[in-house]
């Protein structure tokens, strides 16, 4: 059986739901992911200067046209938390946007450790649903 890596699976489903657009700050935790989007090529992105700019740019592109989902990319730690101004003000408006993050090895999670913070936890009270994928 032929085998896929998730983040190649992950942006097939987001191709399959109509993502054109993503916005967002490259990082090692995120890399991966970006690494995907760029051998399919089907996915626009557009760069950000920093990942709070970029969840409300993808407020923006979901507030801009009917049908929109805007889609924020940033790495672990401070980049996922950098996001929860933007995710605030969507969900304050009843806006839908989507963030993923990179997280830290599994290693070094619940630990302390600068980037391996439970973004989780953090975005509950301004997201309809935030989880950490634990396996592959």
């Amino acid at each position: 059986m032929a085998r896929m890596r998730a983040v190649d699976a992950a942006v097939l489903v987001l191709e399959k739901e109509g993502i054109s657009c993503v916005f967002g700050v490259p990082g090692a935790a995120i890399n991966p992911l970006y690494s995907s989007l760029k051998a399919r090529g089907t996915i626009r992105h557009v760069l950000a200067r920093h990942v709070e700019g970029a969840s409300h740019m993808a407020e923006g592109y979901t507030r801009a046209k009917a049908g929109n989902i805007g889609l924020c990319i940033g790495t672990s730690g401070p980049a996922g938390t950098d996001m929860i101004t933007g995710l605030y003000s969507a969900a304050a408006d009843s806006i839908p946007i989507l963030c993923i993050t990179g997280q830290a090895p599994r290693a070094r999670l619940n630990k302390e450790d600068f980037q391996a913070v439970d973004i989780a936890a953090i975005a509950a009270p301004v997201a309809k649903w935030a989880v950490t994928v634990m396996e592959p």
